[in-house]
């Protein structure tokens, strides 16, 4: 399986191993989106541990409940670390408020360049996929 679209977003796992997942325009996520999300980044990883880039350009943002779950310890057990890719003035106001309120037991970093996130990922690589 190399794809799963979830009711807010769209992943893939590309050739290096990392998994990118698009959130769809104009969501707000809550609790049971996080879980979906998370449960399809976990099947495409097949049971690794995989760096994670989440496109969050269109995002309306997230609950605090959704926010709590991609930072706790099931989301640290799925992903050795998240770059989150933001653009507009909204979505680097929604990532630095995840920032800033969500200690996460993994590397979380915001990049507004894709080529730049996926170099950063590529550090957190599990060569044994």
């Amino acid at each position: 399986m190399k794809e799963i679209t979830t009711k807010t977003e769209h992943l893939i796992i590309n050739d290096i191993g990392i998994i990118e997942c698009k959130t769809f325009p104009n969501s707000y996520l809550n609790l049971e989106d996080a879980i979906e999300n998370l449960n399809a980044v976990k099947a495409l990883a097949n049971g690794k541990k995989v760096p994670v880039l989440v496109d969050i350009t269109e995002t309306k943002g997230g609950s605090k409940e959704c926010r709590d779950y991609y930072a706790s310890e099931e989301a640290a057990n799925i992903q050795s670390a998240c770059a989150m890719l933001v653009e507009s003035s909204l979505s680097r106001l929604i990532g630095n408020f995840f920032l800033g309120l969500n200690k996460t037991k993994f590397p979380l970093k915001l990049f507004s360049d894709k080529n730049e996130a996926i170099y950063w990922l590529q550090n957190f690589i599990n060569d044994e996929r």
